[in-house]
């Protein structure tokens, strides 16, 4: 007992040291449910595991009547080892995602659902496999009836906890779709993802006993990023926790931004009616962002009508005001974002006064879209910055941008085989795996190129079906490069984008993903139009040359050393010492789709709000520097749009947007505009931190450099991350000199002059 006494004691000092008053307010709490208002940066994940630890070592809970559910695998593991290093081996503690507890109860109790416990989960080619079969069953033409889109269909029943034809979710050839798909798992012995909640929920709400175990074992339950959950999960919640239950939910409706995958922000609003006797508490106290990073993000989030009332408060200094740059268009604010970087330099460590970060590392640029990294990557590249795309494919590495290059090559190039193998049946035409090498073989027996084969009047190593569909594709491609001979490259783009029917099919999808894709497929076009304008050159070849040189200079760098380029909603959860918010323009941020009017013609504030969250979670990841940026004008999608700045900006004190009249571009866009402080002057900085960081800096002006294009081919030069190369060609553009260096260690890299000195000169 004195050991034991020992380790108390111990436990109760260390809550003392380790948490602030609220904190330990969440930890302490003892029965009855608990709603813990975490904002950002105040520790959540810390509460709950001291919760944890508190109730298996203080309050002598046994482990295995404590359940924990979190949405990540990695979360999961990384609450487990917190509780491990805090009270060690706790066996039979439950902590684990929201489906793999569903699988686990239903390993156990599967045959009350009429399965066996040896049941399979099919993973999303699985089921993708498996909804093709029923559409054949049931005479369903695919192509007006998507397999993707039945599939989503079944989803969105499974987490609204409705069967095949059950609350009207479904309709018509939807709901015999279900019921067929459902029996075919059924008879498979298998359960889709969506059903390790759907049918746990089912298991529990038509087998009391079962529920009355489960309740009867977890004493405690705790639930993190609460704010998340959708209507399933938090079904399997109330069903598993009654009214007076020893709940503990932590989360943060500020940061709810997963609405388009079905979480739902009421929950978290409105637990206290579920719970009426929930105790609530708030952690406030910030630990990451500086004080003038918190009362912009303060202010912004005030504005959303539907929230708990909450303030970010921290101890720490205020810290350098939030930036905010209005620049001419997205080239100018990509390149803004790459020289504050590399003029900040904060690898150097001779300027600690000077420096706010821990490294390229520790830089994040945000953003709405995907398509919107196309000019940030380009950007990098140009400037030699190293980046990595975090949660998503570099620009021209993405699966639709390769696949409409590889139209564009066959259209210069016609004897490709790899660009031809990899199109002929995208968009799907029929012409399968089968048919695919048949063509090949055929070639290479004659001893010519695929399309050289095509073109001929043999084809008798193809049945007449798969013939039909190969000689269309023949008869598509040849149009196509007839029709481009006298076109600019957007142009030629924008023609195989719908000859093709590739934007058809995606948009046939409905999906945030197809959406995205449709996106990064017009943003090509925005590619296009820029490379024509800044070099001249309106041929395919030389932007199909381009586009090589690009894809060939791999930036890209997993290590710490890397800027992280990502959306907005890939940041949640993240921190970064630098953050760059960008594209805060109407239509982008917020985004369009939640400006649209419902179903009745009423504009909501539903899918504002979440977006004025999203901004809130962005602006939260900031640790020391917080900068935000929108252009006057914008090319995205192929089209050039001149949409105002964001609303929300209008939220965030100082910035004084409106001031910036459409004649100040007229010469040159202005610099800065600085929120909360007007004696910042971001140029001043800027000279004395090349001075003493010239690591990364522009050559100044007046070194020996060569007067134009021509004069750069053949010199030498060097520059600071890729050492030594030569240049094999050059070409003028809006912002210098753009140059093709062969380096002698990582090869041909497009860098632009400013960044690189002549050697010998």
């Amino acid at each position: 007992m004195k050991t034991k006494k020992t380790k108390l004691n111990k436990y109760k000092m260390d809550l003392e040291q380790e948490l602030n008053s609220r904190q330990r307010e969440a930890v302490l709490h003892g029965e009855g449910p608990l709603l813990i208002l975490a904002g950002a940066g105040s520790g959540k994940t810390r509460v709950i595991t001291y919760r944890i630890a508190h109730l298996i070592q203080a309050r002598e809970v046994p482990p295995y009547r404590v359940l924990a559910v979190t949405f990540t695998n990695k979360a999961a593991g990384a609450m487990q080892e917190r509780v491990k290093r805090l009270v060690g081996e706790a066996r039979g503690l439950w902590i684990s995602t929201f489906h793999a507890f569903g699988a686990r109860v239903l390993r156990r109790h599967a045959e009350l659902l009429g399965y066996g416990r040896d049941f399979v989960i099919y993973d999303e080619d699985d089921v993708k496999k498996l909804g093709k079969g029923v559409l054949r069953e049931l005479d369903l033409d695919p192509e007006l009836y998507r397999v993707e889109n039945m599939l989503r269909a079944v989803e969105r029943a499974k987490h609204r906890l409705k069967g095949p034809g059950e609350g009207g979710v479904q309709k018509g050839e939807e709901a015999n779709f279900y019921g067929r798909y459902q029996k075919r798992l059924h008879q498979a012995n298998a359960f889709d993802f969506a059903d390790l909640i759907f049918q746990t929920h089912r298991l529990w709400e038509r087998h009391t006993p079962v529920l009355l175990e489960y309740q009867g074992r977890f004493e405690h339950v705790l639930v993190d990023e609460f704010q998340d959950t959708d209507h399933a999960q938090y079904g399997l919640l109330k069903l598993l926790c009654r009214s007076d239950a020893n709940i503990c939910v932590v989360g943060d409706d500020d940061q709810s931004i997963y609405m388009w995958r079905g979480a739902d922000v009421s929950h978290i609003l409105g637990f206290k009616r579920n719970y009426p006797n929930a105790h609530v508490v708030k952690l406030e106290r910030n630990y990451r962002s500086t004080a003038n990073i918190l009362a912009a993000a303060s202010r912004l989030i005030v504005r959303n009508r539907n929230r708990h009332e909450k303030t970010l408060w921290t101890e720490d200094e205020p810290g350098m005001p939030v930036q905010f740059m209005y620049l001419a268009d997205e080239r100018d604010e990509a390149d803004w974002v790459a020289r504050t970087i590399l003029e900040g330099n904060p690898r150097q460590r001779d300027c600690e006064q000077r420096r706010e970060s821990g490294g390229p590392g520790q830089v994040a640029v945000f953003y709405r879209m995907n398509a919107q990294s196309r000019a940030m990557e380009e950007a990098f590249r140009l400037y030699g910055l190293p980046y990595v795309v975090v949660g998503g494919t570099r620009f021209f590495d993405r699966k639709e941008v390769r696949d409409l290059v590889a139209y564009l090559r066959l259209i210069t190039n016609p004897k490709s085989d790899l660009d031809l193998l990899r199109i002929v049946n995208v968009p799907a035409r029929g012409i399968g795996k089968l048919t695919r090498e048949r063509l090949h073989a055929a070639a290479t027996r004659a001893d010519r190129s695929i399309w050289e084969n095509l073109m001929s009047d043999v084809h008798d190593d193809l049945r007449k079906a798969e013939r039909e569909k190969v000689l269309r594709f023949r008869d598509l491609m040849e149009g196509l490069r007839k029709e481009s001979a006298n076109l600019d490259p957007e142009e030629i783009i924008e023609l195989c984008i719908q000859r093709t029917g590739y934007l058809k099919a995606l948009s046939k999808e409905g999906t945030e993903t197809s959406m995205a894709r449709q996106e990064n497929l017009r943003e090509l076009v925005t590619a296009a139009m820029e490379f024509s304008s800044m070099t001249g050159d309106h041929t395919l070849e030389g932007f199909m040359q381009h586009v090589a040189l690009v894809t060939n200079v791999d930036m890209t760098q997993n290590g710490a050393e890397a800027v992280s380029l990502m959306t907005l909603h890939a940041a949640k959860g993240l921190e970064f010492d630098w953050v760059f918010m960008v594209g805060l323009e109407e239509g982008m941020l917020p985004h369009y789709r939640s400006l649209k009017p419902d179903a009745d013609g009423h504009r909501t504030h539903g899918g504002v709000e979440e977006e004025r969250r999203l901004c809130y979670v962005g602006m939260t990841r900031a640790r020391r520097r917080l900068l935000l940026s929108c252009a006057q004008s914008r090319s995205i999608f192929g089209r050039t749009e001149r949409n105002p700045p964001s609303r929300f900006l209008e939220d965030v004190p100082g910035v004084g947007y409106r001031d910036l009249s459409d004649e100040s571009f007229q010469d040159a866009p202005p610099r800065t505009a600085t929120l909360g402080s007007a004696d910042f002057d971001l140029d001043a900085e800027d000279e004395v931190a090349i001075d003493y960081c010239d690591e990364y800096a522009q050559i100044p002006a007046g070194s020996a450099r060569p007067d134009g294009p021509v004069g750069w081919v053949g010199k030498q030069v060097d520059h600071a991350s890729f050492g030594c190369g030569f240049v094999t060609d050059a070409q003028s553009s809006s912002r210098g000199v753009k140059l093709v260096i062969d380096f002698k260690f990582v090869g041909k890299k497009v860098v632009y002059s400013n960044y690189v000195r002549v050697v010998g000169e």
